[in-house]
């Protein structure tokens, strides 16, 4: 058996046998590794990572994308409308005439 292996090889150049070497370490590397316990839960506990950073990321976006919005609409020059709507928002202000109920 090791004759008929031997003479298999030498069929291939020095190159092929080169990559056959490669591939054969990659696929023992990979199932070693996905054999193993901690392989997989490692594995998994990285996609949720991924996963989670990603949520950030959108949810970071959407900030960005708010702030964004709120410095165009008070930069010069200044809307009364948006500058009225952010000040009742960030300072609690209310007109005269209103008047405000707070839930607590």
């Amino acid at each position: 058996m090791l004759e008929r292996v031997k003479s298999t090889l030498s069929a291939f150049s020095a190159q092929q046998r080169l990559v056959l070497g490669a591939l054969l370490a990659s696929v023992t590397m990979t199932t070693v590794s996905l054999a193993d316990p901690k392989g997989l839960r490692r594995l998994e506990r990285l996609r949720s990572d991924i996963e989670r950073q990603e949520q950030k990321n959108r949810d970071l976006r959407d900030e960005n994308a708010r702030l964004s919005k709120a410095v165009k609409e008070l930069s010069a020059p200044v809307s009364p409308a948006a500058l009225e709507k952010e000040a009742r928002q960030q300072l609690g202000f209310v007109r005269q005439d209103e008047v405000l109920f707070k839930f607590e």
